[in-house]
C-alpha cells in the first residue's frame, strides 16, 4: 500500500478564533532551532537553564534552582500537562486536545494496572483526565463504578489477556497501545480537517511501524505482537507482521512499498539495533513536525492549535534531550545528533 503526503486543504472556522489568537500570544515561547543551538554551546546544565530562562514564559518554568533530572522530568512534564488541560476547557478544542490527553492517560493506565497486580499502592499522582480513585476501584471490581467506555473495555481486555496468557506483563502494555491507537484513529474519523486527519492517520501507521522495528531489536515474536494490532486501512496485519519476519536486508524494500523511504538513513542499509531505530525515530517525528508546519498557515480553524500543542511536546523532548545530555557532560555533537526538528526552524 503506497502512501504520499496530501497537500493540506483548509477551511476557515471561527469558532476557534479565540483559541487561535491565544496560541499566536503563546508561540513566543516555543524553541526555536537558534535557542537549541545556543542550549547546546552551554558549558553545563547550570548555564543550559541561564539560556532557558532568557526564552518566553520558559523563565518562570525551570527555575535555576531545579538541578536534579527527576526534577526537571517532573517540571516539563507537569508544564506540557497544564497547558493541554488549559485547551482542554475548551468545548470547541476538544475532539483535538483529546489526542494529547489519550498518550497521558494511557500511560497512567499502564503504570497504575502494573502497581495493582503487584498489589502495591501508586507512589504519587500522575497527569490524567482519568480519577486514581475511580480507576483503582474499578480495578478491583467494585460494584457500580464506570470510566469512558474505551478505558473500561481497554482494562478489561488487558486483564484477561493477563489472566490467561501466564501473566505475560509485556502482553499487558500490548493490548493497551492497541486500545490507545484505536482511539486515535477513531478521533481521526470524526474531525472535519483533513490535514488533521491525515496527519493522525500518518501518526498511527508511523507508531505500528516503530512498534515492529522496536520488536525486531527485541526480539520479540510476530505472535506476541499480534495483541497489539487493530484492524484499520492504513496498514493490514500482514503487512505489520511481515515488518518483523522479513529478513534485514527486505525490510527497506517494504518500507519503500509504502512510500517511506525517508524513514531510513540516507545511504545506510537497515539493521536490526537500537542506534538505527532511534534515527528512525528521529525521522518519524521530523515527518511529523514538517507536516505541522502547515498548520501555522490558516488564520482560523483548529489547525494551529493542534500544530503548537504538538511542537509544545517536541519542545518537551527536546529540552529533556539536552539538559540531561549537560547534566552527563556528553559531546554537544551527540546531542545534535538526537534533537527533533522546530516548529518554527
Amino acid at each position: 500500500m503506497k502512501h504520499s503526503a496530501v497537500v493540506p486543504s483548509f477551511r476557515e472556522d471561527t469558532n476557534f478564533a479565540y483559541l487561535v489568537g491565544r496560541v499566536r500570544a503563546l508561540e513566543s515561547g516555543l524553541l526555536t532551532q537558534k535557542i537549541l543551538d545556543n542550549l547546546l554551546r552551554a558549558d553545563d546544565l547550570e548555564q543550559a537553564l541561564r539560556v532557558i530562562a532568557e526564552v518566553p514564559y520558559w523563565g518562570t518554568v525551570l527555575p535555576s534552582s531545579v538541578r536534579s533530572l527527576q526534577a526537571i522530568d517532573e517540571v516539563l512534564v507537569n508544564h506540557y500537562w497544564e497547558i493541554v488541560e488549559d485547551f482542554r476547557q475548551y468545548k470547541v478544542a476538544f475532539p483535538l486536545v483529546n489526542f494529547f490527553t489519550l498518550g497521558f492517560d494511557f500511560s497512567f493506565l499502564k503504570l497504575a494496572l502494573k502497581y495493582h497486580l503487584a498489589k502495591k499502592d501508586l507512589e504519587k499522582s500522575y497527569p490524567t483526565t482519568l480519577e486514581s480513585k475511580r480507576v483503582l476501584r474499578f480495578f478491583s471490581g467494585e460494584g457500580g463504578e464506570f470510566l469512558p467506555h474505551h478505558f473500561e473495555m481497554a482494562i478489561r481486555e488487558t486483564l484477561t489477556v493477563f489472566e490467561t496468557h501466564a501473566h505475560n506483563v509485556q502482553l499487558l502494555e500490548l493490548v493497551l497501545d492497541r486500545f490507545y491507537l484505536q482511539e486515535v484513529y477513531r478521533i481521526a474519523t470524526t474531525l472535519e480537517s483533513e490535514p488533521l486527519r491525515n496527519w493522525l492517520f500518518a501518526f498511527v501507521t508511523f507508531a505500528y511501524i516503530k512498534a515492529a522495528l522496536r520488536a525486531r531489536c527485541q526480539g520479540k515474536k510476530p505472535e506476541v505482537m499480534r495483541f497489539m494490532y487493530f484492524a484499520n486501512p492504513l496498514i493490514s496485519q500482514e503487512s505489520f507482521l511481515r515488518f518483523m519476519e522479513l529478513p534485514s536486508d527486505k525490510v527497506s524494500e517494504l518500507v519503500g512499498d509504502f512510500g517511506f523511504d525517508f524513514l531510513f538513513p540516507q545511504g545506510v542499509p537497515f539493521r536490526d539495533d537500537s542506534y538505527y531505530l532511534a534515527e528512525v525515530e528521529k525521522n518519524i517525528n521530523n515527518y511529523l513536525m514538517r507536516f505541522a508546519r502547515s498548520f501555522r498557515a490558516p488564520v482560523f480553524g483548529p489547525e494551529p492549535v493542534f500544530g503548537f500543542l504538538f511542537a509544545k511536546g517536541v519542545d518537551v523532548k527536546n529540552l529533556r534531550i539536552v539538559l540531561e545530555g549537560k547534566y552527563f557532560a556528553f559531546p554537544q555533537e551527540e546531542l545534535r545528533n538526537k534533537m527533533r526538528e522546530c516548529y518554527y526552524e
